[in-house]
């Protein structure tokens, strides 16, 4: 699915994701001069979208990695973390963690003051989870600090960050830092201007409510042309 995200719209839903069914999307429309005016391309970390980006729209498009999809790799690689660290505690020290996910995984706001004093009490009985759930809040005030306005910036708040994580010795937090490095030039560009793909999530549950409508369609292009009828036009 290909968003307008200064109009808010549809722009076309392809069958395929490959790169080169988005290329001849992107470079036919830049052509057409719909997309003439392109500065910024926002994706996921799905490698052909922003490989067909470059290809089409040239070096000078900036290639921006969405950080809600950093924030949900890293909550798995969390969640990984946590269950690394419970399998090296005695199985009753374990047990006290049994159902405690969400305490970890929540922003401290949407949790409740229960919830929130027993978050306490545990990061101080399993120091190491208290200190994984600080990595966590700390990446999440690097997004939100405004004061870091530049790619360069960015990529070194990130490196210091990825030098404190690595340090916690965990190997689900190893395994998310090198996704950072292999991703961090268009992760970082998230900073520039802070570009977001929040508007395809809310997209992608329309399109999921046409299919509920339709109890499923088989035919990829009648769901194209409901798409873009419901979701096509500027707001």
């Amino acid at each position: 699915m290909i968003i307008d995200h200064t109009n808010a719209r549809v722009l076309e839903v392809l069958e395929s994701r490959e790169k080169q069914a988005v290329a001849e999307y992107l470079e036919r429309e830049w052509d057409s001069g719909l997309l003439a005016d392109v500065v910024e391309v926002t994706t996921d970390m799905w490698s052909s979208y922003g490989e067909a980006a470059q290809q089409a729209l040239g070096e000078q498009v900036r290639i921006t990695i969405d950080r809600f999809h950093v924030m949900k790799n890293f909550q798995d690689q969390l969640t990984a973390a946590r269950r690394e660290i419970q399998r090296s505690l005695p199985r009753e020290e374990a047990q006290a963690l049994k159902g405690t996910r969400w305490l970890w995984l929540t922003n401290e706001e949407n949790l409740t003051e229960q919830e929130r004093a027993e978050l306490v009490a545990l990061a101080e009985r399993f120091p190491l989870l208290g200190q994984l759930r600080q990595q966590r809040e700390r990446l999440q005030e690097l997004f939100e600090d405004r004061g870091i306005h530049t790619a360069a910036a960015g990529r070194r708040e990130l490196r210091v960050w990825m030098e404190q994580a690595r340090a916690l010795g965990l190997q689900a937090l190893d395994r998310f830092c090198k996704t950072l490095e292999n991703w961090l030039d268009k992760i970082a560009n998230y900073f520039v201007s802070r570009a977001s793909n929040g508007r395809v999530e809310g997209f992608n549950t329309g399109l999921r409510s046409i299919l509920r409508r339709a109890f499923g369609m088989l035919n990829f292009e009648h769901f194209r042309l409901r798409v873009l009828d419901r979701f096509g036009a500027p707001s």
